[in-house]
């Protein structure tokens, strides 16, 4: 396998692994969009989730793990599965978050990973959340203000000391969004994009559009990492259950399919779910009418329930007060209820001399946006990382701190401590940016115990207040000077 075909397949295991839907819910609407940048050679180690518990709460989380490779795709898919196996079993956020960070701690590529995840009830409008080394989520409330809550942890993943959890309530119509640290900053004096972008651009009641209006200025000029963007807003209405009563005659198939149809638009349903749920549905009431009383029987009735589940799922129950006859021979005949249980997740048919029911089970999901930002005619390649040793226990780096010098910086940095025995000072005023790789790596260095008897730092890091690296050290939790 050459180059280019291996970043192929890194790339595509990124997609799998990265849900490709957003369920459909009565009281919430989800959103999400996802984008890698156009220099990206390899996937990226971010990720995002939308889980749906048993409780009927749902759970967001984005998160970052250093470097990219296939290395941090396993790590990213790892920690993913962590937290949603956290969320489906405990239904906590700090106790999914407790096994991340142990997870992290005995993983060492998701060491150092960047995640918030938040828990909101749509129906009470609950919201827990907990943070480490990332951003808090925004809240936009219906009135069109917008808010970053606070963070509840600092450091990253594998350095947590018992997360704490924050708490807020959203109204009817509020929104909560979760973004990626290529949208929001942190940086002393600079305006929080994505609050700035929710407050110009959010599209109320469209969780969807929302999504895109945060992500797309970031998109436009995205030339590396992972941007992701996910949003959840509280419907202000719900659609009631659909309940119909049908004689049986030449029309019962196309009034049923006709009221399903309505009611799944009204649900919002994506297109091919309510063609998959209205084809078998359609189906199962046909075969009522025929099957379950005689043609001339005038008092022959079908009943169809549909209702939308706080989980997403659309359950619709089809019953006859009937005896179906016995089947034909004719093999031609008795593929519909094949063709049926085919389109649905689930379908489950019972008969007795009470008449027969027969229950379909869909969970709707809506494709959510997963692109490639498109490569740019002229691409600047990023300045050349410089190392120079300024004197004993002392190192300068200049230009980009990316995933793939961190090698050549851990090496320096043993030269210039004389193999780890001496504090270091590492000035990072001049580094352009630092990648989740560096950012590590430099966290790794802060949190060892001092060589030096009398108790000085092992490692100082000192960076230029309001730069690309002071703002992801502060955003980490990783100790600084910053001037």
């Amino acid at each position: 396998m050459n180059e280019d075909d291996l970043d192929d397949f890194i790339a595509a295991l990124q997609d799998v692994v990265l849900p490709t839907g957003a369920p459909v819910l009565p009281m919430l609407d989800v959103a999400a969009h996802f984008s890698v940048g156009a220099d990206i050679g390899e996937a990226t180690g971010a990720w995002f989730d939308v889980t749906v518990l048993r409780s009927g709460r749902v759970a967001l989380s984005i998160g970052q793990v250093p470097g990219g490779g296939l290395e941090a795709v396993a790590a990213a898919s790892g920690l993913s599965a962590v937290i949603r196996s956290g969320l489906l079993c405990h239904e906590d956020v700090s106790s999914a978050l407790d096994l991340a960070d142990l997870h992290a701690r005995n993983t060492r590529d998701a060491r150092g990973a960047a995640v918030v995840v938040a828990l909101l009830d749509p129906e009470g409008g609950s919201l827990s959340y907990v943070t480490a080394g990332h951003e808090a989520p925004v809240v936009a409330a219906a009135d069109g203000t917008s808010v970053r809550l606070p963070r509840t942890g600092a450091g990253p993943l594998g350095t947590l000391d018992g997360p704490q959890v924050g708490r807020h309530r959203l109204g009817e119509g509020d929104l909560v969004l979760l973004d990626s640290p290529d949208i929001s900053t942190s940086a002393p004096g600079r305006v929080d994009d994505a609050t700035a972008l929710l407050d110009r651009a959010r599209v109320v009641g469209d969780a969807t559009a929302t999504c895109s209006a945060v992500a797309r200025p970031t998109v436009a000029a995205q030339t590396r990492g992972a941007v992701a963007v996910l949003a959840a807003e509280r419907r202000t209405t719900r659609t009631g259950d659909l309940d119909l009563d049908l004689s049986l005659d030449a029309t019962t198939g196309r009034r049923a399919r006709v009221a399903l149809e309505d009611w799944l638009t009204r649900l919002g349903a994506p297109a091919m779910d309510a063609l998959c749920l209205v084809h078998a549905a359609t189906e199962l009431v046909t075969n009522a009418v025929e099957h379950a009383h005689p043609p001339d029987d005038p008092d022959g009735r079908v009943v169809l329930r549909a209702r939308h589940q706080a989980t997403g799922d659309v359950v619709v129950d089809v019953t006859d007060d009937g005896r179906w006859r016995v089947p034909s021979d004719d093999v031609a005949r008795g593929r519909g209820l094949a063709m049926a249980a085919g389109l649905v997740d689930d379908m489950s048919l019972t008969s007795d001399e009470h008449g027969t029911h027969a229950r379909l089970r869909h969970r709707l999901s809506r494709p959510v946006v997963i692109e490639r930002a498109p490569v740019p005619l002229l691409q600047v390649a990023p300045p050349a990382l410089e190392v120079e040793q300024v004197r004993l226990g002392a190192v300068r780096l200049a230009g980009f701190f990316g995933h793939d010098e961190v090698d050549q910086i851990t090496y320096a940095l043993l030269l210039a401590s004389r193999g780890g025995t001496q504090p270091i000072d590492i000035d990072l005023s001049d580094v352009t940016d630092l990648s989740a790789g560096g950012l590590r790596l430099l966290a790794d260095l802060v949190g060892r115990p001092a060589p030096d008897p009398a108790g000085h730092a092992g490692v100082v890091l000192h960076a230029r207040r309001g730069s690309a690296p002071q703002v992801e050290l502060e955003r980490a939790g990783v100790v600084h000077h910053a001037s």
